[in-house]
């Protein structure tokens, strides 16, 4: 947090008009050298060079624990100096943001009147405990009630902080996968989790990227992408030295030079700790040479990360971005205030939490920081009467900061941080229930999409095709963008990526994956053929080489690709289901049989592995059994039912005795 005495500090240096002239000068030169120790230099790459430098050993600013063989030491080793901020946030809830479920067992409710169990999908679905365990339940009941078939996870972390809710992992063979339920605080009440379809209710894979702003660390396994090596977790909430920096320098000297203290960075670089999490966009992308959590506090983000973002916004979409964009939009931010930029650390201590029943009391002197009377920055222009009507406790942020429905969390709500100076609604309160209003997705087909840090290579940044392809294939992955317009300009970002860097993998696994897209398999399989030997245990570029020999019509290369990726990761329902239905093209019964219990393992919903299940033991003359299966089958309620039925009417004529 930049608090009180450091505004005051930062204000007097840039306030001295009254010293004499050589004073003057002096001052002048102390806050020349004070900039130039606090704002690192980074020597660029060569020209010759053959891929990008690490600015981590590139660095030249004051502190030594950028550098990349300083070590992490844990929160645990902060405590001795520093255990009354670690008590404080450890409520907060970057502090809070994954735990073990046994340490939430107890305050988590689970009763009827929080929605559990609830239905959804056709499926019920229910949070049980027992003891020290937890379990996510979903099941297909029949006529009375009583479950005909389900499936049980078992719960072992919970991510998120509690502010607005929970989401559940658990973890098969190193994999991780997200359940399809979440708890929502704000309504308090338990319902399906945000993005989940019929086709992901058996658990959702969860890459170490989407942990990149909720754990501290994670520890990958460098030959198989998205699995994890034991113990997962490098530390489970957001530590101390995701904002610091590594703190093995500090540990052994105590000099405060050896610890990033965000506050003491210039603005961008400031923000910029803030921003490795907080800045969303519409789709980030680490940049070529870059490992996740390469990032160390202290140096550019810019340097590490594009994020893709709307190139402009007009009124309708603006509040549809991410808290970071909305703030660039602001005045408040832009222009500075007697010498002091405004920061995300200005308002928010990162150390202490901020209840709700503490938002107006402590928010409001944030603002008068600026707006007393005293500064450049104007004061409110309402009469206080009149601010009272809309807001009593004559809070600002009701009026200048009002909250609005999330278009992309159900159940919650968020806050407009474009601090506009006349807010829309100005003369009435916010509209929408309970003073929220709502706000829709945004709409990015006909945007014009930009790496938000454009603005930082003064020279035009080499890897702008690059990183807007990569940017362009996740959207399209999410659908948010359609690949009939957009995979074309996204396969030629890449190709003109690839013609700069040839090594670089992860455009040309991009390439397959836009192939793919075009409905150009012969080319998505060369391209993948071409990466596979060096990355042999990718189980996300074999299914993609299996996708694209199938397209080919090569029945038996497709069919060895699903297996070898179904043994990097056998614990993917539809790829398994996909597996079972080429076994069946090719009349391999022996082997599909077997698959087939594999998949009802993974997905006992699955309709068509049901199906096959009863050919095979009709095939095997157990009709009763055969009959009971296709009760099961009828209660999972299929849009073809009527064909199946047709079908198994058929297959029982034909096996009549």
């Amino acid at each position: 947090m930049l608090s009180t005495s450091s505004t005051r500090k930062w204000t007097n240096l840039r306030n001295r008009a009254f010293l004499p002239a050589g004073l003057v000068l002096l001052s002048a030169l102390a806050l020349a050298v004070l900039f130039r120790l606090l704002t690192p230099s980074i020597r660029p790459a060569s020209s010759s060079s053959p891929g990008p430098s690490d600015s981590r050993r590139a660095y030249e600013g004051p502190y030594p624990n950028v550098a990349p063989h300083v070590r992490y030491v844990g929160d645990a080793r902060c405590l001795g100096c520093h255990n009354d901020i670690a008590q404080s946030y450890a409520r907060h809830p970057m502090g809070r943001s994954l735990v073990p479920i046994e340490a939430l067992l107890d305050q988590q409710r689970y009763t009827s009147d929080t929605q559990n169990p609830f239905t959804s999908l056709g499926r019920r679905f229910e949070v049980v405990r027992h003891g020290k365990r937890l379990w996510h339940r979903q099941a297909v009941l029949d006529g009375s009630g009583k479950p005909v078939v389900g499936l049980d996870l078992e719960v072992q972390w919970a991510v998120g902080s509690g502010a607005k809710g929970y989401s559940y992992l658990f973890e098969r063979g190193g994999y991780l996968f997200q359940t399809p339920i979440s708890w929502f605080t704000q309504q308090q009440c338990w319902d399906l989790s945000p993005g989940f379809g019929p086709n992901v209710l058996t658990g959702r894979l969860v890459g170490a990227s989407c942990l990149y702003c909720h754990a501290n660390r994670v520890l990958e396994d460098p030959e198989q992408p998205n699995r994890f090596v034991p113990p997962i977790f490098d530390g489970l909430a957001i530590g101390c030295e995701r904002c610091h920096g590594p703190g093995e320098r500090h540990i052994d000297s105590a000099d405060r030079w050896d610890i990033v203290n965000p506050a003491r960075l210039p603005p961008p670089l400031r923000d910029a700790v803030c921003e490795q999490c907080h800045l969303e966009g519409e789709a980030r992308v680490l940049r070529a040479g870059r490992q996740l959590f390469d990032y160390r506090p202290g140096l550019p983000l810019h340097d590490f990360w594009a994020v893709v973002v709307q190139g402009r916004h007009n009124d309708k979409d603006a509040k549809a971005v991410n808290h970071v964009e909305q703030m660039y939009q602001s005045k408040c931010f832009t222009k500075a205030v007697d010498g002091v930029k405004l920061g995300c650390i200005t308002c928010h201590d990162p150390h202490v939490p901020i209840g709700p029943d503490q938002r107006q009391t402590y928010y409001r002197p944030k603002c008068l920081l600026c707006h007393d009377g005293t500064k450049e920055a104007s004061v409110c222009s309402e009469p206080l009467l009149r601010r009272k009507q809309v807001s009593p406790p004559d809070s600002c942020i009701d009026c200048h900061m009002p909250r609005y429905r999330s278009w992309d969390v159900a159940h919650t709500a968020t806050t407009d941080h474009r601090i506009l100076r006349r807010p829309e609604g100005h003369d009435a309160a916010p509209p929408g229930k309970n003073g929220i209003a709502p706000v829709g997705p945004p709409q990015l087909d006909n945007a014009i999409l930009v790496d938000f840090y454009r603005d930082r290579f003064p020279e035009g940044d080499p890897q702008t095709e690059r990183n807007l392809g990569l940017g362009l294939l996740k959207l399209m992955r999410m659908n948010m963008l359609h690949p009939q317009r957009h995979g074309d300009r996204a396969l030629r970002l890449l190709e003109v990526a690839l013609g700069r860097d040839p090594s670089d993998n992860a455009v040309r696994q991009g390439k397959v994956e836009a192939y793919l897209l075009l409905n150009r398999p012969a080319e998505a399989l060369s391209e993948a053929e071409v990466l596979l030997p060096q990355q042999p245990h990718n189980g996300e570029l074999l299914v993609q080489a299996a996708y694209a020999a199938q397209g080919c019509g090569q029945a038996d290369r497709a069919l060895e690709y699903w297996r070898r990726a179904l043994e990097v990761n056998p614990f993917m329902a539809d790829d398994q289901a996909h597996l079972l239905e080429m076994l069946i093209r090719a009349k391999r019964w022996d082997e599909a049989q077997k698959h087939c219990e594999k998949v009802l393992h993974l997905d006992p919903f699955n309709v068509s592995a049901r199906q096959v299940q009863i050919d095979f033991l009709l095939q095997q003359g157990k009709r009763a059994e055969a009959q009971r299966a296709f009760d099961i089958l009828r209660h999972l309620k299929p849009p073809d039912l009527p064909q199946r039925e047709e079908w198994f009417r058929q297959r029982l004529a034909e096996l009549q005795p």
